[in-house]
């Protein structure tokens, strides 16, 4: 088994447990709710989705993000384009409100593509390859991905020295799996099994 075999082994069943675990039967008011102030399911979910998009196709692929594409910024509503990291409680409550859930679900749906399109297509030598740090300081500084509230030398910190598989890993796979977590304790918070 090579590295994108493991991966899509990880990557296939997460994407789904995600979508069908987490929002399968659930209204969009719940999915809106924030009970005892966490994050709402919605903003978890945009907040995964952004920072794969982000993740995978600006810091490892150096390509256009899915979100650039089709509309999304018009089709989600948000006014926003930025992961979500750092934003204060009022701000991810107006991006609860604000957030087209049908589009959502979309946009993590072509998200989640566009990630397994470019794993097939992968050559195993670029695994290895570290992230350019002059694209990391583009997307955090000059492309509001991050948002106003980001520490942004931090960030650039953070991400010093990430190969493109550290990418792959962390921003599509273990980042996802403990939101999906923090959804599960809202929805128990909602009484939901």
């Amino acid at each position: 088994m090579d590295a994108a075999q493991f991966f899509m082994l990880r990557y296939e069943p997460l994407h789904a447990t995600m979508t069908d675990r987490l929002l399968g039967d659930l209204t969009d008011a719940q999915l809106r709710a924030r009970p005892h102030g966490q994050n709402s399911i919605a903003w978890l979910l945009w907040h995964v989705a952004r920072a794969e998009d982000i993740g995978i196709n600006r810091f490892a692929m150096d390509g256009r993000e899915v979100f650039d594409e089709g509309g999304w910024a018009s089709r989600l509503g948000t006014g926003r384009r930025e992961v979500g990291t750092a934003m204060t409680s009022d701000e991810v409550s107006d991006l609860t409100a604000r957030v087209s859930i049908p589009a959502l679900r979309a946009y993590w749906g072509a998200v989640g593509q566009r990630t397994v399109d470019i794993i097939r297509a992968y050559d195993a030598t670029e695994w290895d390859k570290v992230v350019d740090p002059g694209r990391i300081r583009r997307v955090v500084r000059d492309e509001g991905g991050f948002g106003p509230h980001v520490n942004t030398p931090g960030v650039e910190l953070y991400y010093a020295g990430m190969t493109r598989g550290w990418a792959f890993a962390q921003l599509a796979l273990t980042h996802t799996w403990g939101h999906f977590f923090e959804g599960n304790v809202v929805r128990s918070l909602l009484g939901c099994p």
